[in-house]
């Protein structure tokens, strides 16, 4: 598994290359969509069950109370040009708070429009994205989104999978049944 400088050199090269375009166009474009590909989304298979039975990354349980996105707004909600589901939203994660521990079988992006976000991800180390920043979401992979700041953080997620799949699965006990279906 690749190195956490590695992870985070990736992403912030293509974060640069994409300033000057709108934060849509960034996600769009890191996502694939418009490319010449007529490959569907693929996946491989999870290493991980699916029930209930998550509570650490990495050795540690992530900081921050459990919450969902607040003021969740689906800006994107369509199929692209490949028959893949493309979700595009924009939210906001309060300071103090983060995600369940879950996985995205497809994977996905986000975008930090404001604040800073530690993303958690099995494997590499916390990295810490402050606003103007985009992340990569691997596929099959255990993480967790935390807003271990003082200021309201908000972000841009960016999915694509195929029609009727969710976009990620819950893993970690106590996330509230209702938010779990935001995607899909």
């Amino acid at each position: 598994m690749p190195g956490a400088a590695g992870y985070a050199e990736g992403m912030t090269t293509r974060a640069r290359a994409l300033l000057g375009f709108s934060m849509v166009t960034a996600v769009l474009l890191l996502t694939g969509c418009g490319s010449s590909s007529t490959s569907a989304v693929s996946s491989t298979p999870s290493p991980y069950p699916t029930a209930l039975d998550v509570t650490t990354i990495n050795g540690i349980t992530p900081p921050g109370r459990l919450l969902p996105m607040q003021d969740f707004t689906m800006l994107i909600d369509t199929v692209d040009s490949q028959g893949n589901h493309l979700m595009v939203s924009r939210g906001v994660r309060k300071a103090g708070t983060r995600v369940a521990i879950h996985t995205h079988k497809y994977g996905g992006h986000t975008c930090v429009l404001k604040g800073t976000i530690t993303d958690y991800v099995e494997g590499h180390e916390p990295m810490v994205w402050p606003a103007g920043s985009c992340y990569y979401m691997p596929a099959n992979t255990l993480m967790s989104a935390d807003n271990e700041g003082t200021e309201d953080a908000v972000l841009l997620d960016s999915f694509t999978a195929p029609p009727g799949e969710p976009v990620y699965t819950i893993r970690e006990p106590g996330w509230p049944e209702e938010s779990t279906t935001e995607f899909k």
